[in-house]
C-alpha cells in the first residue's frame, strides 16, 4: 500500500495511525484538551469545530485554529466540520460549508482538512485541488448512522473520492448484524487490493463495529479513532486499548 506523506509522519505506512478527536466548546477547553493530548501516544488530533460554541465566527475559529497548531507540536492537525446531515451538530448550507473549507485552508495550520463527500458534491475535485494548493491532505468522508451499504456500493465510493483526488478516502456505516461489520472489513480489503496507491480509513461504527477500528492493519485502513475519555462517534476505543491491540497485531 502507498503512502501519505505529512508533517513526517507516513499515513498507510505500518499500523495505522491513530486519531484523538477534541470534541470540547470552549476554546479554553479546547486549549486545555490539545495541550494534554500533545503528550499522548497518538499521532494525530482531530479538532471537531461544529462542536464549538464559536462555530459560526470565522474569526474566531482561526484564531483557536492557530493556538491549537503551536500547542499540538508535531501531532497532525486534521480539522473537520460535521454538518448535521453526516452526523455533526450543526446544520450548514453549501455555500457555507465550502466558506468554512476556504478559511481553514487560508490559515496553513491544518495538515489534514475533512471534506464530506456528498455535502461538496460536484465542487469535491476543485475543493481537492484548493487543499493541495495550500499543502494540505483531503480526507474525503462518508457516514451512514443508520446502516451499512452493500460492499459494491461502499467500494464504488472510495473509488469514486480517489478519482476526485481525496488522498484518504473515509467511510464510517453503523452496522445491524455481525455480517454487516464483515462488509465493511470486505469492500476495505477489496479496495486496498485494487487500488493500494490510496490509504482508506474505514470504520464499522457502535459496539458491534468496534473490533473495525483494531484491526485495520490486517485489512486495509491506515488510521482509527480512539476515544482519549470523550467519544466523538459510537463505538470509539479507549486509547491505551487502541495502542495495545495495534502493537500486538502488526503485520511488519
Amino acid at each position: 500500500m502507498s503512502c501519505v506523506p505529512v508533517r513526517g509522519c507516513r499515513i498507510g505506512e505500518g499500523r495505522p495511525k491513530v486519531i484523538l478527536p477534541i470534541v470540547e466548546r470552549t476554546e479554553a477547553a479546547i486549549l486545555e484538551k490539545a495541550a494534554a493530548f500533545s503528550t499522548l501516544c497518538a499521532d494525530c488530533v482531530e479538532w471537531r469545530v461544529d462542536l464549538f460554541d464559536a462555530a459560526a465566527d470565522p474569526g474566531a475559529v482561526v484564531r483557536c485554529l492557530a493556538k491549537l497548531r503551536v500547542l499540538l507540536k508535531e501531532k497532525l492537525l486534521l480539522v473537520t466540520l460535521r454538518t448535521k446531515e453526516e452526523g455533526g451538530s450543526i446544520p450548514v448550507s453549501h455555500e457555507g460549508y465550502l466558506r468554512f473549507l476556504r478559511t481553514v485552508l487560508d490559515t496553513d495550520c491544518a495538515d489534514l482538512i475533512d471534506i464530506e463527500f456528498f455535502t461538496a458534491g460536484t465542487d469535491l475535485p476543485a475543493l481537492v485541488q484548493d487543499a493541495h494548493t495550500a499543502g494540505v491532505k483531503v480526507v474525503c468522508s462518508s457516514h451512514d448512522f443508520h446502516k451499512t451499504p452493500p460492499k459494491a456500493e461502499l467500494v464504488s465510493r472510495m473509488v469514486a473520492m480517489h478519482q476526485a483526488g481525496a488522498d484518504l478516502p473515509k467511510l464510517a456505516v453503523m452496522p445491524q448484524s455481525r455480517a454487516d461489520v464483515l462488509e465493511l472489513l470486505a469492500a476495505t480489503a477489496e479496495m486496498t487490493d485494487h487500488h493500494p496507491e490510496t490509504p482508506v480509513i474505514t470504520m464499522s461504527m457502535g459496539p458491534l463495529g468496534a473490533v473495525s477500528r483494531l484491526c485495520g492493519e490486517a485489512f486495509g485502513s491506515a488510521m482509527t479513532f480512539a476515544n482519549p475519555g470523550t467519544a466523538s462517534a459510537p463505538g470509539q476505543v479507549g486509547l491505551d486499548v487502541v495502542n495495545a491491540v495495534l502493537d500486538s497485531l502488526q503485520l511488519n
